[in-house]
C-alpha cells in the first residue's frame, strides 16, 4: 500500500512567496537545515525567525504529529511534538500527516528512520546530481503496516530507546566536562607546588 492512501504529504513553504524585508506582527519560528539535529530531533537553538507579508496558513505550520523529512541528504526525519509545533517549513522537507486511525505517527517517524528506508531514498535521488528528492517518493512509497497495536508497540520502544541515546550522550557531554574541571584544577594545584 502506497503511504500517500494512509497520509497526506505535501513540500513545505517556498519561502520567498510570503517573506518580508522588515519585521512584522507575523512572526514565526523557522525550522531550517541546520536546525535539524542528524539523531532526529529540532534543535531549538538553530531555528531562524521568519517574518512574513500575512498570517500563513496552519498547513505549513508544525503541528502536533507530523512527520518532517529532509529532502536533501542526509533525509534526516523528524516528530513533530508539543513543543516543536508552530514552526514554519520551508520547501527543504516534506510534511507527512498520517491518518492515525491506519498509521501511528511514531511508528511511521520509526519506520522512515530505518537503514533499509534510508537506503532506498539514496537509491532514487542516484541520478539527481544534488540528491534531492521530491515528496511524490513518499506519496508512492510502498509500506505494509503491522497492525495499529503493534505500530505503536515499535514506537513506544523506539521513543524510549532514542531518549536514553539522548541521556547518554547529554552524561557523556557533563562526564566530559567534569573531567577537564578535575584535571584542570590538579594542574593549578600542581604548579604551586612546584612554584611554576
Amino acid at each position: 500500500m502506497k503511504l500517500g492512501d494512509m497520509a497526506s504529504i505535501r513540500s513545505g513553504l517556498v519561502l520567498a512567496r510570503k517573506i518580508s524585508r522588515v519585521p512584522t506582527k507575523y512572526r514565526y519560528p523557522l525550522l531550517n537545515l541546520r536546525s535539524i539535529a542528524p539523531e532526529g530531533y529540532i534543535d531549538t537553538v538553530n531555528l531562524d525567525v521568519f517574518d512574513a507579508v500575512e498570517q500563513l496558513a496552519v498547513e505549513y505550520l508544525t503541528q502536533k504529529d507530523d512527520v518532517i523529512i529532509r529532502l536533501s541528504s542526509p533525509y534526516t526525519t523528524v516528530l513533530i511534538d508539543d513543543e516543536t509545533t508552530g514552526m514554519v517549513i520551508s520547501s527543504n522537507f516534506a510534511i507527512v500527516r498520517t491518518d492515525n486511525e491506519r498509521v501511528s505517527a511514531e511508528y511511521l517517524f520509526w519506520l522512515l528512520s530505518t537503514p533499509n528506508v534510508k537506503r532506498k531514498i539514496f537509491e532514487n535521488t542516484s541520478s539527481n546530481m544534488l540528491g534531492a528528492i521530491k515528496p511524490k517518493f513518499f506519496a508512492d512509497f510502498e509500506i505494509e503496516p503491522l497492525p495499529l497495536n503493534k505500530q505503536i508497540e515499535i514506537a513506544t520502544i523506539n521513543k524510549l530507546a532514542r531518549r536514553e541515546s539522548f541521556l547518554l550522550t547529554e552524561l557523556a557531554k557533563e562526564k566530559e566536562k567534569y573531567h577537564a574541571a578535575i584535571i584542570e584544577r590538579l594542574h593549578d594545584e600542581m604548579r604551586k607546588e612546584c612554584g611554576v
